[in-house]
């Protein structure tokens, strides 16, 4: 991927992609997709991409980095720094999930907490360009500033839809918006690899400032492609009477009451800490690869951008086939089938040494990820009572943002404890396996 060619062939391609994919869509339904195309330039490129590489080969200038705050004093290499960050920065997400919630309900200002949110990503985008060697703990802070941002800007843009699109199309509209992420997200990705891997054909000077100017490009990005929701989504109308603190009150008082209800149900209780356990499994290799094969295997920046660009653009076939399998295994069983994979991959990840391998993973990894969430979703839709979907899915969205708690921070401290990331490569596994072993206790529907 040294060359321009491939960067170049992906973007006519996803030119004829986001053309197919907004085809009879109202001008109001494709502003909402298009906030998906403008945020996901973050998770690609910031959190999954560009940044863990800088950040292990550049900011963080020896193996181990000492970092103080607080009084606190953390000695840890730069792989297990990330894990703490990326741990940190779910759990804040996490907390504030109910928060954003309550406040989206209460309705009448959701695009005035989008925008706030929005720029608070942006902003914290662009401030990665200050970051550099020795910068450790800003470069940690504004990344934490960041996902709080993405996320909970996404709880206000998930209102949104209600406004964007009638209840019937409202499916198809989502399905579009996930589509036109990883479209978005993968074509500055591949603009991304030009300007770090061929800076010259972009007149920027050698060194890491193109590196740095690619954290501009995704604020600049998120920033452009976001205007089209502001003009075009209706607010939608104010729930009559909700205030915000009833409204957090009645979130909690939800969250309780769906849990004490789940627990009552068998299938879909365990079938959800099986999600929690293997898609707390997905979510840490996607936050850790990048940072693992700069800090451990030593691999080029452009090889870890084009290996990540490789997963982008196979997900979504990715994730059709996937869904097509299902069919015609089950649901259960093609879920079994993906973790029992990603077991593989793990294991196979923990002995590599050579950059075409962490293709080869990327590759797999792109093939499993977006299919293996889609259909556990799909599986969980048909394990709850349908008079309480909504509040069970409800409890789902919540408690799917602690997937990505455990995992990095087990990462980070098996690192720590051991001296090598790739004993914390292995300890991913028991995510896995301790999910399938659950999910194997479930039965294909159960509704009672």
């Amino acid at each position: 991927m040294e060359g321009s060619a491939a960067p170049v062939n992906s973007l006519c391609s996803v030119q004829r992609m986001e053309e197919s994919l907004m085809q009879k869509l109202t001008s109001a339904e494709k502003a909402w997709c298009m906030y998906d195309w403008a945020n996901s330039a973050f998770v690609t490129t910031i959190v999954a991409a560009v940044l863990p590489a800088y950040f292990a080969e550049v900011v963080c200038e020896a193996d181990l980095v000492t970092i103080s705050f607080f009084g606190f004093s953390i000695t840890s290499s730069s792989q297990s720094l990330w894990g703490y960050a990326m741990s940190l920065a779910a759990l804040l997400v996490a907390a504030g999930a109910p928060v954003f919630g309550a406040a989206a309900d209460a309705g009448g200002r959701r695009k005035l907490f989008l925008g706030i949110l929005t720029a608070v990503g942006v902003a914290a985008s662009a401030l990665l360009f200050a970051s550099g060697p020795g910068r450790v703990l800003y470069t940690l802070a504004i990344l934490v500033l960041g996902q709080l941002g993405f996320s909970g800007a996404n709880v206000f843009y998930n209102s949104l839809l209600v406004s964007a699109a009638p209840s019937e199309r409202r499916d198809l509209v989502s399905a579009r918006g996930f589509a036109m992420g990883y479209l978005g997200g993968g074509l500055l990705l591949a603009i991304n690899l030009l300007m770090v891997s061929k800076p010259s054909l972009t007149g920027i000077p050698e060194g890491d400032l193109g590196i740095r100017l690619t954290f501009l490009t995704v604020a600049v990005w998120w920033a452009v492609f976001s205007i089209p929701l502001f003009r075009k989504v209706p607010e939608g109308e104010k729930t009559a009477g909700i205030s915000f603190s009833k409204s957090l009150k009645t979130a909690f008082k939800t969250l309780a009451d769906t849990f004490r209800h789940l627990k009552q149900h068998r299938n879909p209780f365990r079938f959800l800490i099986s999600f929690l356990l293997y898609n707390d499994g997905v979510q840490t290799i996607i936050m850790m690869a990048t940072v693992f094969g700069k800090a451990e295997l030593g691999l080029k920046t452009s090889d870890l951008i084009g290996a990540l660009l490789l997963t982008q653009f196979i997900g979504v076939p990715g994730s059709v086939a996937y869904g097509r399998l299902a069919e015609k295994t089950g649901a259960r069983r093609s879920i079994l089938m993906g973790i029992a994979v990603y077991l593989a991959v793990v294991i196979y990840a923990w002995r590599m040494t050579e950059a075409w391998q962490f293709w080869i993973v990327a590759g797999v990894v792109g093939l499993l990820q977006g299919g293996i969430q889609a259909i556990s979703r799909s599986f969980y839709s048909r394990l709850i009572p349908a008079e309480h979907s909504a509040e069970y899915f409800g409890f789902f969205s919540v408690s799917s943002r602690f997937a990505s708690i455990i995992g990095p921070l087990m990462f980070a401290l098996t690192g720590d404890l051991t001296g090598s990331t790739r004993n914390s490569i292995l300890v991913i596994s028991v995510l896995f396996a301790a999910g399938a072993i659950v999910l194997l206790s479930v039965r294909n529907s159960d509704n009672a």
